[in-house]
C-alpha cells in the first residue's frame, strides 16, 4: 500500500511540474515585441544657409554639432549626377566655398528634377571635405 501512495505522489508532483513548465511558456515574464512598426525619426528642419554658414564659421564645431543628425531643408539644385544632387552658393558669405552634396541611392528620384529647381531633401549630415558638406542617405521629399 505504501508503494501505491508513493507512485500516486510521484505522478501528482510530475503533473504539477509539467503544469508549471507549460504555464511559464504562455505569458509569465516573457517580453513580447510590438507588432506596430518603429516610427521613423523626425528630421530637424533647417535652412541650407544655416548648415553652410556653420561649416564656414568653424568646421570642427559644425561637425561636432551636426554630424549624424537627420536634417531637412529646401534649396535650389545646382548639379545632378548619378550619385545625387549638389547645392552651390548656399552660404551667406560672398566668397563661401561651402556646398552641400546630397547622396541619393534611389536614382528614380533624380529623373524628374532639373538644375535650378527648388527641392526639399532629407538626409544625415556627414563631414566636410574641401568645402563639400556630405549629406548621406538622402531622399527628395518634395
Amino acid at each position: 500500500m505504501k508503494k501505491f501512495f508513493k507512485w500516486v505522489l510521484i505522478v501528482i508532483v510530475g503533473i504539477i511540474i509539467l503544469g508549471v513548465i507549460a504555464g511559464s511558456g504562455k505569458g509569465g515574464n516573457k517580453t513580447t515585441s510590438s507588432s506596430s512598426p518603429t516610427p521613423a525619426p523626425v528630421a530637424m528642419k533647417i535652412t541650407a544657409r544655416q548648415l553652410a554658414d556653420d561649416f564656414d564659421s568653424n568646421q570642427v564645431a559644425a561637425e561636432a554639432n551636426w554630424q549624424d543628425k537627420l536634417v531637412e531643408f529646401s534649396a535650389k539644385v545646382s548639379n545632378i549626377t548619378d550619385s545625387g544632387i549638389s547645392f552651390y552658393n548656399v552660404g551667406s558669405k560672398d566668397f563661401s566655398l561651402a556646398q552641400i552634396s546630397c547622396h541619393i541611392s534611389d536614382k528614380q528620384q533624380l529623373l524628374t528634377i532639373k538644375n535650378g529647381q527648388t527641392v526639399t531633401v532629407r538626409g544625415v549630415v556627414g563631414k566636410q571635405t574641401i568645402g563639400v558638406i556630405d549629406l548621406n542617405d538622402c531622399e527628395i521629399v518634395k
